[in-house]
């Protein structure tokens, strides 16, 4: 681990180390956290930066993340907060040595996969859908850690929320409670008819984006009435999925039933004029 007196050489140590996951205060001096977080990203466009400030506004939490920031940890720190965050964070990035078991799910050529509810296999699916992203748009700019940041957060959403059927209430308690997300997952995969419900993903390649759909065995829900948890909100740490793959992707749609999920990510070539992207939107697919 590696730290920066000041932003100026918090930049110059981010551009000469290229360190795997950079946290950024936004109170820095010589040059503040907004302004090292530009310059970062000019530089690699694809290392997670999580800003850590003491502010929560909704105003300064839009800026970071639309300079680039993947995830925000509040001060004064919370332990759980901060676990919770680079736990996301690793799991969304773990690449798999081995992926013949993700390939074996594979029932159209890399666009169609089905597989049943295993919590394990999530970071293996993420690590499959990225590779085979950077293979079909060979010569363009790629945000492979925010798109693989939003897969991991709508496939845990899908696994969880909807096959699982795990309200925001039951993993809030859950969470206050030593290894209990892991009993109250145990416990719902004891059921045989949750166990034996599955997560189907279909990518869509066109020419400049690359559409996925998330689709669960589960009841759905009323995304028209859903509320947005704020991110930066440390009661609420995974309250933040949709409103983290809202910044990262383009679009964002479900079905009627709210029980399939439907992300754009739109992509330029490398030196194309960046050309503005379309609204995000939650109107039914």
């Amino acid at each position: 681990m590696v730290e920066a007196a000041d932003g100026v050489e918090g930049v110059r140590i981010a551009r000469s180390r290229n360190p795997d996951l950079i946290f950024l205060d936004l109170w820095m001096p010589r040059l503040d956290g907004m302004s090292a977080l530009s310059r970062i990203r000019d530089h690699d466009p694809t290392v997670p930066v999580v800003i850590v400030s003491a502010k929560s506004d909704a105003a300064t939490t839009e800026e970071a993340l639309s300079l680039g920031a993947v995830n925000l940890i509040r001060k004064p720190f919370d332990r759980q907060e901060i676990q919770f965050v680079l736990d996301q964070i690793y799991k969304a990035l773990e690449e798999q040595a081995d992926i013949h078991d993700v390939l074996d799910m594979v029932e159209h050529r890399a666009t169609d996969l089905t597989f049943t509810s295993a919590t394990a296999m999530l970071s293996k699916v993420v690590a499959y859908l990225g590779r085979e992203l950077q293979n079909n748009y060979p010569g363009y700019e790629i945000p492979i850690t925010e798109i693989k940041l939003a897969l991991y957060e709508a496939l845990a959403n899908a696994y969880e929320h909807g096959n699982l059927e795990i309200t925001f209430e039951e993993k809030t308690k859950a969470l206050e409670e030593r290894e209990g997300i892991t009993r109250l997952l145990e416990e719902r995969l004891a059921r045989p008819e949750l166990a034996a419900r599955s997560i189907r993903v279909t990518v869509q390649y066109d020419r400049d984006c690359a559409v996925y759909k998330i689709r669960d065995e589960g009841r759905g829900f009323d995304h028209a009435q859903q509320c947005e948890r704020p991110l930066a909100s440390t009661t609420a740490l995974h309250g933040r999925g949709i409103t983290l793959i809202r910044h990262y992707m383009d679009e964002v749609t479900w079905n009627e039933s709210g029980n399939e999920l439907r992300i754009r990510k739109c992509l330029k070539r490398k030196g194309d004029e960046p050309e503005d992207a379309p609204e995000s939107a939650t109107a039914n697919a």
